[in-house]
C-alpha cells in the first residue's frame, strides 16, 4: 500500500511538471498599448533583511517591460507628465493607507567629450 501511495505522488508529480506554463506579457492590456511609458511589469514587497531593520519593508516597482540592462545608458524615459502610485493596505481592508506617489523629470546635461585638445562641448539634443 505504502510503495502504491508513492508511485501515485511520483506519478501526480511528473505529471504536473510537464504541464505548460504560461507567463504574463506585460502588455496584456488592450488600453496599456496607448500608453506604455506607464506600464508597471512588476512589483516587489519584501521585508528589510539589514541589521536593525527588520520593522522595515523595501518597495520596489518596474516600469516599462522589455527594457534589458545592456540597452544603457540609453533607457526609455518615464513619462514626465504621469503621476506613478503605490498604493498599500496595512489592514487588510482592500483600501489604501499609505500611497506613494512619484513624478519623473528627464534633465539633459552638456555633454563633454574629450576629444583633441581642449574638450569639446556638443549639446544634447531629443529627437
Amino acid at each position: 500500500m505504502k510503495r502504491q501511495l508513492i508511485s501515485i505522488a511520483v506519478a501526480t508529480l511528473m505529471a504536473s511538471s510537464s504541464l505548460p506554463v504560461q507567463a504574463s506579457s506585460h502588455r496584456e492590456a488592450p488600453s496599456i498599448t496607448r500608453t506604455p511609458k506607464v506600464d508597471a511589469t512588476d512589483f516587489y514587497m519584501f521585508n528589510s533583511y539589514e541589521a536593525g531593520r527588520g520593522d522595515y519593508v523595501t518597495l520596489i516597482a518596474n516600469y516599462q517591460p522589455l527594457q534589458d540592462a545592456f540597452a544603457g545608458p540609453n533607457y526609455y524615459a518615464l513619462d514626465p507628465n504621469a503621476l506613478y502610485e503605490i498604493h498599500v493596505d496595512n489592514n487588510g481592508d482592500a483600501r489604501e493607507d499609505i500611497t506613494f506617489q512619484f513624478k519623473f523629470e528627464q534633465t539633459l546635461k552638456d555633454l563633454k567629450v574629450p576629444v583633441g585638445s581642449p574638450c569639446r562641448s556638443w549639446p544634447n539634443q531629443q529627437f
